[in-house]
């Protein structure tokens, strides 16, 4: 029986290092372990850059936002404890990073201007360019939006819209129960919907 009883924390703990390959990585790294970090960054460096690509779109910032989200995630690390899967702290990461930056353009829309050059991309055999430039205006109009709404409404907004994640999944990533995110959700619809109104009113 002592045999059986002592076996148990172990197997917890092997069970969440399979749940989660990532894991051992990331404790490495927050007990220092630079080479797990490097490690860590190019298992996830993908990932990091589709995430913030949907919060703040083709912005000539992006690798930077990647470098100043892991710099985030190095710090966040050091409170991680092998209980949430490692993707957990980096879309958490990632959301904030990019909702950060979205503001930041906000306060300071001198800082970018219409003619900056965007990162140079080959274009498809059939591309469409009246329809590239719809895409891109829909995307600023998406950012410009979330830019207006509060922390707490953004992030929920960009987690289920964007990214595609379920109240259940969510309510992981900001801490509290499921029906307080759908909650959360749905003020954040109207509220965004209300941005895009007004945006759409004042024009280019």
């Amino acid at each position: 029986m002592t045999a059986l009883v002592c076996t148990l924390p172990r197997m917890a703990t092997d069970s969440i290092a399979a749940a989660d390959p990532l894991r051992a990585l990331a404790l490495a790294a927050r007990d220092g372990e630079a080479v797990a970090f490097t490690q860590l960054y190019e298992r996830t460096h993908q990932l990091a850059f589709r995430v913030l690509f949907r919060v703040v779109g083709p912005s000539p910032d992006l690798e930077d936002l990647v470098q100043d989200a892991y710099l985030q995630l190095m710090r966040a690390l050091k409170g991680y404890r092998g209980e949430s899967r490692v993707t957990t702290f980096l879309h958490r990461v990632c959301v904030n990073v990019g909702l950060m930056h979205l503001r930041s353009k906000r306060r300071k829309p001198e800082a970018v201007g219409e003619d900056d050059e965007l990162p140079e991309t080959v274009a498809p055999e059939h591309f469409d360019p009246e329809r590239a430039a719809q895409v891109t205006q829909a995307a600023q109009l998406v950012q410009k939006a979330l830019s207006t709404m509060s922390d707490e409404k953004a992030t929920v907004f960009v987690y289920h819209e964007l990214l595609g994640l379920k109240p259940e999944e969510i309510s992981e990533l900001v801490d509290c129960p499921a029906n307080t995110v759908r909650s959360r959700l749905n003020r954040a619809r109207v509220d965004f919907t209300a941005a895009v109104t007004a945006l759409r009113a004042r024009g280019p």
